[in-house]
């Protein structure tokens, strides 16, 4: 009967030291120069007009979603183009335009995409 309440409680003690392990093992590797998962990304781009201003974009590498975060200075519309490759091989490519003096986000439902561009065309 001891047993029943003792296994639990150490099961419980291992998890807990084995979670409170985790944070400290990945700190300790951040410095090393890999890259995270969830890494932030950010690209810009000049403007026809006005001269001197930019689009911004910015996204972060998700496991399940893209999201890409844009702040458009321009007078005109941009499009944002990103390339993506399966886990089959396969590559495809999703885009979305950034109105004229907009600052907004996109959710795209693909993970990581390996190529972000924007284009000095206003279209898809």
């Amino acid at each position: 009967m001891k047993y029943r309440m003792i296994v639990p409680a150490l099961l419980g003690a291992g998890v807990a030291a084995a979670l409170v392990g985790a944070p400290a093992a990945s700190a300790a590797t951040a410095p090393s120069g890999e890259v995270s998962a969830a890494a932030t990304h950010h690209k810009s781009a000049a403007c026809k007009s006005p001269k001197g201003s930019k689009i911004n974009i910015s996204w972060g590498d998700g496991n399940v979603s893209t999201t890409v975060y844009y702040n458009n200075h321009c007078s005109q519309k941009r499009a944002i183009w990103l390339d993506f490759r399966r886990s089959n091989g396969t590559y495809f490519s999703k885009c979305f335009v950034a109105p004229a003096k907009k600052k907004s986000h996109k959710k795209i439902g693909n993970s990581m995409p390996y190529k972000v561009s924007i284009l000095s065309k206003g279209s898809c």
